[in-house]
């Protein structure tokens, strides 16, 4: 093992867990096809997460006592204010998914700086406490968007693969690797019209995709590394799917050597004993290409 994953994780635990949940409303969806906001019966199934999946997942939160990270875009936060702030009331963290689902890739810095800045003043007045973390919402990540999340008050970000423990971007901004095998849209996102996701893949077994879960997460343990599950209330907030995550945690909290923990928490860790990645880490190897690349336009 080299340095980034022999991780000594607080207190002795051998490994991180952080859960995190997407409530993007439906605007992940709007995104993609603008035409669902016509469609009232397509456009329902994404709405069922502030009508029933988000306080079914706090209730199960609750029940395993754990605090989580909760990933908003700064207008579903103005739309669900009283609902967020609840959420926020009953321990969680509430971190920055953009504004309104844009693509950083494409924006000039300075709007990029502004929205990021709304969304943080937003999720900050209805949680009391200031958002330091971002899950890029869309798109590409941009050269250098590192910098302009720190400059926009952010230390942490969740939204890159290439590792399974955290590391540091150029800027100290610190990266909470995310791996898609732990979400669950991929399995369970299913719409007829529009087809989403394209080719139209069929529901898996629950057992399977809890399977799978605890598979991932025995690996990690026993590799010493950070476990990011990541929850939407529409796909994992039903009543079939709960018992899910109900029964994942429940594996989990069968171990007494692993350090549940907010985004937030892992970031403020790791930043007194982080150290800057090698050249052959992935997130070098990006750079390096976006430079070969961009010299070549």
């Amino acid at each position: 093992m080299n340095e980034l994953t022999a991780m000594t994780w607080p207190e002795g635990k051998r490994c991180a867990v952080l859960v995190s949940v997407l409530f993007d409303d439906g605007m992940d969806a709007v995104a993609t096809a603008p035409d669902l906001l016509e469609r009232s019966k397509s456009f329902s199934v994404w709405k069922y997460g502030a009508a029933r999946g988000v306080e079914r997942l706090c209730r199960t939160f609750a029940s395993s006592e754990i605090a989580t990270s909760w990933f908003v875009p700064g207008q579903v936060a103005e739309e669900h204010a009283a609902l967020l702030t609840d959420v926020a009331a009953t321990g969680h963290d509430l971190e920055s998914h953009g504004w309104a689902f844009e693509h950083h890739d494409r924006l000039p810095a300075a709007q990029a700086l502004e929205l990021l800045k709304r969304s943080r003043d937003v999720l900050a007045r209805l949680s009391g406490r200031a958002a330091t973390g971002f899950r890029l919402p869309g798109g590409n990540w941009p050269r250098g968007f590192d910098r302009l999340l720190s400059e926009a008050g952010y230390s942490w970000s969740a939204s890159l693969n290439g590792d399974d423990v955290p590391y540091l971007h150029p800027s100290r901004l610190i990266e909470i690797p995310v791996h898609v095998e732990l979400e669950d849209r991929p399995y369970f996102q299913f719409n007829f019209t529009p087809a989403f996701p394209k080719g139209q893949s069929r529901i898996p077994s629950y057992d399977g995709v809890l399977n799978n879960w605890i598979a991932e997460f025995e690996a990690y343990r026993r590799f010493g590394l950070c476990y990011v599950l990541q929850l939407r209330p529409e796909w994992s907030g039903t009543p079939g799917r709960i018992s899910i995550v109900e029964d994942l945690l429940a594996h989990i909290c069968g171990f007494d050597d692993v350090w549940f923990a907010t985004g937030a928490m892992i970031a403020h860790w790791y930043r007194t004993i982080g150290v800057a990645p090698p050249r052959s880490h992935p997130l070098c190897v990006y750079d390096a290409y976006q430079r070969e690349h961009q010299s070549h336009d």
